[in-house]
């Protein structure tokens, strides 16, 4: 009869690697870090969206969509590209809050040339 094989490094394995997704998940579901003005209204966005589209542009000018980063150039073609399969939801675009308002403006009319029916503005709930 073959004696048991011994599993107790198996399960230690498996609950290490369940210990760091547990601490790595919520990271990596934050996305990029971006310094979002306040608001005192801001609604929040439901966990169902994880799957939506982030563009996020930081203080110094650097943009993601979702965690690619992109420039000028290709902030478009990146947009068509994590966009598709998900028409008809808004893209959510992260600015930060010392950004002219004309950057905003810019990112504006590229997602509604991708096709996006609105775009959701992020902010911090304030106050």
């Amino acid at each position: 009869m073959d004696p048991m094989p011994d599993i107790t490094p198996i399960v230690n394995v498996a609950l290490v690697l369940l210990v760091i997704f547990m601490i790595v998940m919520p990271i990596i579901r934050e996305g990029i870090e971006v310094e979002t003005p306040e608001a005192d209204h801001a609604d929040r966005i439901e966990d169902a969206g994880e799957n939506r589209v982030v563009l996020s542009i930081q203080e110094d000018g650097s943009m993601y969509v979702n965690l690619v980063r992109v420039d000028d150039q290709s902030v478009k073609s990146e947009l068509v590209r994590a966009y598709r399969g998900q028409e008809g939801s808004p893209v959510i675009i992260k600015g930060a809050r010392n950004l002219p308002y004309q950057e905003i403006l810019a990112l504006m009319e590229i997602c509604q040339g991708i096709g996006a029916p609105a775009v959701d503005l992020m902010a911090k709930k304030g106050g």
